[in-house]
């Protein structure tokens, strides 16, 4: 007798939604980060790395910050601004 894997839930239309929107947000600020560390323009650059934080993830904040300080290096001081928890899900309007 073989036991059959229990099915995986189906994502939601809202799940699939919301990763479908934060793969675009990463690829996006990913790139405007990329263009900023390349023509030297570091307040751009760290407002990549706050949008990161603000409208993605710890987890992609983390990941755009890792990347810029790999380019420029960690004697540069990064000061970059965590979105307070009330404020986590607001749209930027900037």
């Amino acid at each position: 007798m073989t036991v059959s894997p229990s099915p995986r839930p189906v994502p939601t239309l809202r799940e699939r939604s919301a990763a479908s929107f934060h793969a675009v947000l990463a690829t996006a600020l990913t790139a405007g980060l990329e263009q900023a560390l390349e023509a030297g323009d570091h307040q751009k650059a760290i407002g990549f790395i706050n949008r990161g934080f603000a409208e993605g993830s710890p987890q992609l904040g983390c990941k755009l910050l890792c990347r810029a300080t790999e380019v420029i290096g960690s004697a540069r001081t990064w000061t970059v601004q965590l979105a307070p928890l009330s404020q986590r899900g607001r749209r930027s309007t900037v």
